[in-house]
């Protein structure tokens, strides 16, 4: 398992602390709980992808008319191509995610398949963080007006989501989900501990979350995943 010095030197003491707490200060059990932990991250991330990629398509498809409706074209993420209530909450990120984008074009190797072609609208989706599709549906802040969200979900955002319950209910159950997804990707990916997260309960938002875009996403969105067991395997049941 390797003496405590030289995990403490890999992980960071404060890091190893936390896992030594739970542990009760039995080392094997901490590095135990550390292993295992990592691989549960590395799950849900994975489940994640999932939900992040199924909210962008749907949430984009409904843009891209919504954008036309409103006089611009679909293409909604080009320089200057959204509609002002859209471009209110997204023309920062979008900036940014349009420049990122044009670097990934520009560092394609030779030999790669859209070497020397331009960006197009899927690149600059791809670009976007989670945060910006949440803030479509919801404002990030809680002292925010959600009236910006409001427009679009009644104007088309709400056929994203077509099993969600109808009305601004619907729209604030979504947003709900997904800011509680948001923070979850953002510890995850920050390498923070989920020793005091409810796993289980998060896994079941993921879930819910999909059916509300199709009923069919679920069961393919967990065809392959090893949540259920890796919650089955914590350390800490045996202890």
């Amino acid at each position: 398992m390797g003496s405590q010095p030289a995990l403490a030197a890999m992980l960071g003491q404060a890091r190893l602390d936390t896992y030594l707490t739970e542990a009760g200060g039995d080392l094997a059990r901490a590095t135990d709980l550390y292993l295992w932990s990592a691989q549960l991250s590395g799950a849900l991330h994975g489940q994640l992808s999932f939900v992040e990629i199924a909210v962008r398509n749907a949430i984009d498809t409904q843009l891209r008319v919504w954008n036309t409706t409103a006089g611009y074209s679909a293409d909604w993420s080009a320089d200057n191509g959204a509609a002002q209530t859209l471009y209110s909450l997204l023309g920062r990120p979008l900036q940014q995610a349009r420049a990122r984008a044009a670097r990934e074009a520009a560092e394609r190797d030779p030999g790669h398949p859209r070497s020397g072609l331009s960006v197009v609208h899927d690149d600059v989706l791809a670009q976007l963080m989670f945060g910006s599709w949440v803030a479509v549906i919801r404002p990030i802040s809680n002292t925010e007006s959600p009236h910006r969200q409001q427009q679009l979900w009644t104007a088309g955002i709400a056929q994203a989501f077509p099993h969600a319950v109808s009305g601004d209910a619907g729209r604030i159950d979504i947003g709900k989900k997904l800011e509680v997804l948001r923070r979850l990707r953002n510890r995850i990916a920050h390498h923070d501990n989920l020793l005091r997260v409810d796993v289980q309960h998060r896994f079941n938002g993921m879930l819910s979350l999909l059916a509300r875009m199709d009923p069919d996403y679920p069961a393919l969105a967990t065809g392959r995943s090893t949540i259920r067991r890796l919650l089955r395997e914590d350390p800490r049941r045996a202890w």
